[in-house]
Order: C-alpha cells, then sequence, then structure tokens
C-alpha cells in the first residue's frame, strides 16, 4: 500500500565519484524523525523534453526510491528542493 505526501524534507546527501549531479540520499528528516537510508531501489529522471508538445509545463526532476526503516520511500528532487513524494508500508 502507498500513501502520498508531497511534503518538504531535509536530506543529507553522499556526492557521487568526481562530485557529479545527482548526489545520492543518505539520510532525511521527515516529520521531526531522522531516516537513514538502507539500500537505494532506483532512480530515474523526468525531463521536460520527454514531455514536449503537450500544453503543461513538467519541470526536470529526480527520483529516489530508497529503503528506511519503516519501508519503501519515494523521494523527489526538484528546482533545489527535496520532497517526500510517497511512502509504501
Amino acid at each position: 500500500m502507498t500513501k502520498r505526501y508531497r511534503e518538504k524534507v531535509e536530506v543529507t546527501e553522499i556526492t557521487t565519484a568526481g562530485g557529479h549531479f545527482p548526489a545520492v540520499p543518505a539520510a532525511f528528516r521527515w516529520r521531526g524523525s531522522a531516516y537513514r537510508v538502507i539500500a537505494v531501489l532506483g532512480h530515474w529522471r523526468e525531463d521536460a523534453g520527454y514531455w514536449s508538445g503537450g500544453s503543461v509545463e513538467v519541470p526536470q526532476r529526480d527520483l529516489w526510491r530508497v529503503e528506511a526503516a519503516g519501508g519503501v520511500y519515494e523521494l523527489v528532487y526538484e528546482r533545489g528542493e527535496w520532497q517526500l513524494d510517497r511512502v509504501w508500508d
């Protein structure tokens, strides 16, 4: 089961080899609790170019599906900010 939150979170990042973006989330703080990322289950990028031709503006965003205490979380990096988008229990 999944729930959608779309709430801002603080993310601690690990810089990838050579310092290239995107940095990998290592931990995050949500609703006053700290979560350490145990495993990165997936990473993908949604790019405006993919959706071109439509009337809706789609900004570039990086999505990370991670395992942490209590479940699986989807973190989104968009326009310089992190959000917790979904939680699987």
